[in-house]
């Protein structure tokens, strides 16, 4: 089959059905189909042995892996032949009952309404005699009830009440009529059932030819109100039923309202998490909200589940989790419920369902179901759209996040490209000017004069630091950008940092006036000293780097608050205007050098910001008049009353 079957059984009250739904669920377990039970909740009140027989033949479904599902109308065909349509189902079961024109009408109207659906129909084996009549059915289905019965004669002795009131003033007889119409109606409001509309019709007509009709007190009458009273009868049997199909059509009604309710919670929950684990937490809570069941979750890697537990079932207590866990197993790999109320591993406490999509299973619910009343079909489909709707939302995750993955691997991917096509020239220019120097040296060692031989050394050294600096700027921000640096954060004086930093600054240094400009107090900062040394380097070469022999450099601190600033600032060019945010940005250099010289790449300020904010401070540039640029950052101040020796 190039899709999978899908195959429909509708679920009634009929005694016949559960051999129906077992002879579907053989057909789908022989194709390989997916099997669903299909309930029509029609208006009409169903009594109690009635719900009980549909929730059985559901129950009997869903042990044999049908997916329940319920839906609404007064015409079950119009409604099963919709379904199928939007489904996509292939094949629909129906048991034949004989005796019966029911069945052979929803299959005619099957077959009008969706002629390209496979209907098969199953042959009752009961015998015709198991079959009661539609009256004695009717009466069986009826539990007649005290209360029901007293409000019935309330309301009748009300009515007639009215009637000797209308009498006494001089009202016609039809306005009695009216009264006992309108009791009638009151009875099917107020009770459950057609019998008590049934019985009030009959009273009230019993009851009025009896107080108001000649000869009075008795059940005599003239023939001219046999007319009335059939009409009487008539209209207040009709008013009961269509009063009680508007009171069913309001619970149904009611019902959907709540169920739209529920599912426009979740989804609005669900758009608001962050993440899967957020995703699973606000289903938990909305299962547990709506079935009044303690909840449990499995994510896909059967780690310990995360409960959600309440006193209506007493929670977990007593629940083997450990044993339970086999279930959730069998679950995640067959993407199928199991556990209580089904076929697999019934004696499971809970009920397990998965939260699939797409044939992947993303977790797994488990819902307590041992020692808690039956979930009903309406809950069970609520739950079911609920599960549907967590499954769309952890999918939706799990896409952002694979898709936030490739952007940023092809981030790295660029990052890389960068960095090798920058460092390219650079890492050349310093190697052949070390390896050239090296040649002299081994070639000419002999011939050469001490100052010469002096200046090939000083500019073989100055060559390494130079590529040793670069090493170190490139491993530092390869690992801020793959999030693999971790900071070591200490209490640290903020002046003796400052004073580390001088010492490995660029030898040219040497040529420059470098001035301090430090606080009389004693200023502590967390920080991790071996890389905010590293920024003050930077600063502080660059600033040797872009100014002219001579030029006067100041490093400084001071207390703003409770951040410690710490700023190098030169008497240079200063930095063009509108760059003041840009030279922090990766790759960026400001001032054009001649081609045969070193130059950065671009990585120094770029690092020293990533650095900076993973202190939690802050980092900037300004230009100072007459020229000049000074370059600041921030560190969190700890008091010294807190710091230990």
């Amino acid at each position: 089959m190039s899709e999978q079957e899908r195959i429909l059984v509708c679920v009634s009250a009929s005694p016949t059905n559960a051999d129906v739904i077992r002879r579907a669920a053989a057909l789908s377990d022989a194709m390989g189909a997916e099997l669903i039970a299909v309930y029509v909740e029609d208006v009409e009140l169903r009594d109690e042995a009635q719900a009980q027989a549909v929730h059985d033949h559901l129950s009997l479904a869903e042990k044999h892996g049908a997916m329940l599902t319920t839906i609404y109308g007064n015409d079950p065909a119009t409604a099963i032949a919709e379904y199928a349509r939007v489904s996509g189902i292939t094949k629909i079961v129906l048991g034949k009952s004989p005796g019966r024109r029911t069945r052979d009408t929803l299959m005619a109207r099957l077959n009008e309404l969706a002629p390209n659906l496979e209907i098969i129909i199953i042959p009752n084996r009961l015998t015709a005699n198991a079959n009661p009549s539609r009256l004695f059915r009717f009466l069986g289905r009826e539990r007649f009830s005290f209360g029901n019965l007293a409000k019935t004669a309330l309301i009748l002795a009300a009515c007639t009440g009215m009637g000797f009131l209308f009498s006494g003033i001089g009202l016609a007889i039809t306005n009695v009529v009216l009264i006992y119409i309108l009791g009638v109606m009151g009875v099917a409001l107020t009770t459950t059932g057609y019998v008590y509309s049934l019985l009030s019709s009959f009273f009230s007509v019993v009851v009025f030819n009896f107080f108001f009709t000649e000869p009075f007190y008795s059940l005599r009458s003239s023939p001219d109100y046999l007319a009335t009273f059939a009409v009487m009868f008539t209209a207040a049997l009709l008013s009961s039923s269509l009063t009680s199909r508007i009171k069913a059509q309001s619970i149904q009604t009611a019902n959907k309202a709540y169920q739209t309710e529920v599912l426009l919670s979740t989804s609005q929950l669900l758009q608001k998490a962050e993440d899967r684990r957020a995703i699973l937490e606000v289903v938990q809570r909305q299962l547990s909200r709506l079935l009044e069941h303690s909840v449990l979750c499995y994510d896909s890697n059967l780690d310990a589940p995360a409960l959600c537990a309440i006193e209506q079932d007493g929670g977990f207590e007593g629940i083997d989790l450990a044993g339970e866990r086999r279930v959730a197993r069998w679950v995640l790999g067959n993407a199928k419920h199991a556990g209580r109320t089904t076929r697999m591993f019934p004696e499971a406490q809970c009920l397990y369902m998965a939260v699939r999509s797409e044939g992947r299973v993303w977790a797994v619910i488990g819902i307590r179901a041992d020692n808690s009343p039956p979930i009903d079909e309406y809950r069970k489909n609520l739950m079911i759209s609920i599960l549907d709707e967590c499954a769309l939302a952890v999918e939706k995750d799990h896409m952002t996040r694979e898709k936030q993955r490739m952007e940023e691997n092809a981030r790295q991917e660029s990052l890389r490209a960068n960095l090798l096509r920058s460092i390219s020239h650079d890492l050349r220019t310093p190697l052949t000017s070390i390896s050239g120097n090296a040649a002299i040296l081994m070639e000419n060692q002999g011939q050469l004069s001490k100052a010469s031989l002096k200046r090939l050394y000083t500019s073989i050294y100055d060559d390494a630091i130079w590529l040793n600096g670069l090493v170190e700027n490139l491993l530092t921000i390869t690992r801020t950008e793959n999030g693999t640096m971790k900071l070591n954060p200490q209490t640290e004086l903020v002046a003796d940092t400052v004073e580390e930093a001088l010492r490995h600054i660029d030898r040219d240094a040497a040529h420059k006036q470098i001035m301090r400009d430090l606080p009389e107090e004693m200023l502590l900062a967390r920080m991790d000293a071996g890389l905010i040394v590293q920024v003050l380097v930077n600063l502080l070469n660059n600033a040797v780097k872009y100014t002219p022999e001579g030029a006067r450099i100041i490093v400084g601190v001071r207390r703003e608050d409770d951040r410690a600033m710490i700023w190098v600032e030169d008497d240079g060019q200063g930095v063009l205007p509108g760059d003041e945010d840009r030279v922090f940005d990766m790759f960026y250099t400001g001032v054009k050098r001649s081609p045969d010289s070193r130059r950065g790449i671009g990585l120094g300020l770029a690092l020293c910001k990533s650095i900076v904010q993973a202190h939690g401070g802050e980092i900037g540039v300004e230009n100072i008049e007459p020229h000049g640029a000074r370059f600041w950052f921030t560190l969190p101040i700890v008091e010294v009353e807190g710091y230990e020796q």
